[in-house]
């Protein structure tokens, strides 16, 4: 039913979010988009990244709400999963790329909220495969975004090469920025976490 509801004949991209406040009360949100062209972790990583990124900036504790109004405003050119999606994506075959989010309220000496963040990754087939990737923290999020970005830059500069085709090179380029965009939200988020350790360790001594 979800298929024809999304008007699909692909697989799905489905970005799903647990996000608990100050008391420990969970509430969720989920998303989905066509898998295809740019339903993958490379191409949707960059909207968590600037979800937590504008978090931090504007000093707000993550909501289903705001994550929802953030995921659904259509910005640039990459689409973003914006149907309400009721199932659980990590029980549904036709879910080929999951982004399975965990967030919490931000932290007091950094001001990151907290992040968990596990990717599935599977396909069914004559050679079926998946896989999961789990990673902690906006510093760890937003460097995996990076990687994933280069990696495609790479695959769509290769494939620009061999078909002549400038639109494999316009997305390179846009891969590109974005893995340079990923790559400062790391470094911010990494000088705060240095600059706590700081703090803790001149505590430590002043004692």
């Amino acid at each position: 039913m979800l298929r024809s509801e999304l008007r699909l004949t692909t697989c799905l991209f489905v970005a799903q979010a647990a996000v608990s406040n100050h008391t420990g009360l969970i509430a969720r949100a989920a998303l989905a988009m066509p898998a295809a062209p740019f339903g993958s972790a490379a191409w949707q990583l960059p909207a968590l990244v600037a979800y937590l990124h504008r978090l931090h900036q504007e000093e707000e504790d993550p909501s289903p709400e705001l994550w929802r109004a953030h995921t659904e405003r259509q910005t640039g050119p990459v689409p973003r999963p914006h149907r309400r999606y009721p199932g659980n994506a990590l029980h549904d075959p036709d879910a080929t790329c999951v982004l399975d989010i965990q967030l919490g309220p931000r932290e007091t000496e950094t001001g990151w909220p907290a992040a968990d963040l596990a990717v599935i990754e599977q396909e069914d087939g004559a050679c079926p495969f998946g896989r999961i990737t789990r990673r902690h923290g906006t510093e760890a999020i937003a460097a995996y975004a990076a990687q994933e970005l280069t990696a495609e830059h790479a695959r769509l500069m290769d494939r620009s090469h061999q078909h002549q085709n400038a639109a494999f090179a316009r997305l390179a380029e846009l891969a590109e920025r974005a893995a340079d965009w990923a790559d400062k939200v790391r470094a911010a988020a990494h000088a705060d976490a240095v600059h706590r350790q700081a703090e803790k360790a001149r505590a430590r001594i002043a004692r």
